[in-house]
């Protein structure tokens, strides 16, 4: 199976830190769309976010009405779009010296056009994050190709998680959330001391600042498992598999750094292969690239 994975690492990834936390509090607007007009789940996947290949952006599910439409945040130049069934972009708000408010009114604009009660969307969700100047009223900043590089780590997070969901028992579909602004799929076990176990990509969080993808069981193991040769096991407040973006980039080319991954993802499972119920995992996969 051939990838198409873009080489990542033409910027630091500790220089990212700003440019994720400005992105995820874009986001959280995805999130009240979804919050506002999706119906409620228990696993709270009506706020999740999924990755548009031809957009390039994160976009919510559709929302049923008279027009459906979905709304979508292109990472790269964080620009907001109201995509109608077709996913032809409708209406485009660049957020770029705009504020969350103003946002906020283009969006309740553009549903109520859809057909949706626009003043019905909500402006805070049940679950708070990390405080950013855009809360308070301050503009949003558009970090200039820390922003690209970051919307490659989802572009690329999404090419391998989609090929794991295809070829692996129980995996469900890939999303991004917007509580940790991680893009992960969760693989249900039939059997054995694990109920789930994710596979994701996180763009960087308190305990790492910086990307990092994980392979992650729950509930945590109650014994040891086999060491790991790619990465490591993060054992701190959750358990599971990490590998950083620093070890990702220091692979110069986009089939060294695909193969790395994929070997980092398979040899998690590997480790954790011992207790039974543990899903096939996806065959290898290699990059685009000649």
């Amino acid at each position: 199976m051939t990838l198409d994975w873009e080489r990542v690492g033409r910027v630091s990834p500790a220089a990212l830190v700003e440019a994720r936390e400005t992105a995820h509090h874009a986001a959280q607007l995805l999130a009240l769309v979804g919050a506002s007009y999706i119906p409620t789940r228990a696993d709270d996947s009506h706020t999740s976010m999924t990755w548009l290949d031809g957009a390039q952006a994160l976009t919510t599910e559709i929302v049923d009405t008279s027009r459906p439409f979905r709304v979508g945040l292109r990472i790269s130049d964080l620009t907001l779009l109201f995509l109608d069934a077709t996913l032809r972009e409708a209406g485009v708000f660049p957020l770029v010296e705009r504020t969350r408010n103003e946002a906020i009114a283009w969006l309740r604009a553009r549903i109520g056009d859809a057909g949706r009660d626009g003043t019905t969307m909500h402006t805070s969700l049940h679950f708070s994050i990390a405080p950013h100047a855009t809360d308070s009223g301050a503009p949003f900043v558009r970090h200039v190709d820390a922003l690209d590089e970051l919307a490659r780590w989802y572009a690329d997070a999404h090419v391998i998680l989609e090929a794991r969901r295809e070829h692996t028992r129980g995996a469900g579909e890939v999303r991004c959330w917007p509580h940790h602004f991680d893009i992960a799929t969760l693989v249900a076990c039939s059997s054995g001391p694990f109920q789930t176990i994710g596979i994701g990509m996180s763009p960087g969080d308190s305990r790492y600042r910086e990307p990092y993808l994980y392979v992650g069981p729950y509930p945590r193991p109650t014994s040891d498992v086999a060491a790991l040769e790619i990465g490591h096991w993060h054992t701190t407040d959750w358990f599971g598999a990490v590998l950083t973006a620093s070890e990702i980039v220091a692979r110069e080319s986009a089939s060294e750094q695909l193969t790395l991954v994929n070997r980092f993802v398979d040899g998690a499972l590997d480790s954790l292969a011992s207790r039974s119920g543990l899903p096939g995992r996806a065959p290898s996969v290699s990059s685009g690239e000649p």
